[in-house]
C-alpha cells in the first residue's frame, strides 16, 4: 500500500475508535441493568490487570492497537504482530459471561455487548485486515 492509503486506513480506523468511545460497551446485571460507557472502559480498564482478572488482558488490546498504528506509520513489519494480537484480545471478550465490576472482585453477568464494543472491535479488525493488503 502507498503511504497515502495507509494514512487513510489509519484515519478511518482511528475515527471509528473515537466514535466507539462515545457509546456504551456492555450492559450488565448488578442490582439492575447497567450500561457501561466505553470511555470508562478505556480509561479504567487497565486497573483490572492484576493477574487474576482477564478483563485487564483484554484492555491491552488498546496498547497493542496504538503500537500497531505507530509501527505502521514507521513501516515496520512488526506492526502486523501487534495488530494480530490486539485483534485476538479484542475478540476474546465476546466469550466472557461475567465481568469484574469492582476492585474488590464483585462479579456481574453480562446481559449484552453494545455498540461501543463492536465499534471498538471493528476499528481494530479494520486496521489489522487492511494492513495485509
Amino acid at each position: 500500500m502507498t503511504h497515502l492509503k495507509i494514512n487513510i486506513v489509519i484515519l478511518i480506523s482511528s475515527v471509528i475508535f473515537l466514535i466507539s468511545l462515545t457509546q456504551d460497551c456492555v450492559n450488565y446485571q448488578y442490582f439492575g441493568s447497567i450500561h457501561y460507557p466505553s470511555y470508562l472502559a478505556f480509561l479504567l480498564g487497565w486497573t483490572y490487570f492484576d493477574g487474576f482478572r482477564w478483563e485487564g488482558f483484554v484492555w491491552f488490546a488498546n496498547l497493542l492497537y496504538f503500537l500497531g498504528i505507530v509501527l505502521t506509520i514507521k513501516r515496520n513489519y512488526k506492526a502486523v504482530f501487534a495488530l494480530i494480537i490486539s485483534s485476538f484480545l479484542a475478540i476474546s471478550f465476546i466469550f466472557f459471561d461475567n465481568i469484574t465490576i469492582t476492585k474488590s472482585g464483585r462479579i456481574a453477568s453480562i446481559i449484552e455487548l453494545e455498540s461501543g464494543y463492536f465499534l471498538w472491535l471493528i476499528s481494530i479488525l479494520f486496521l489489522t485486515f487492511l494492513r495485509f493488503i
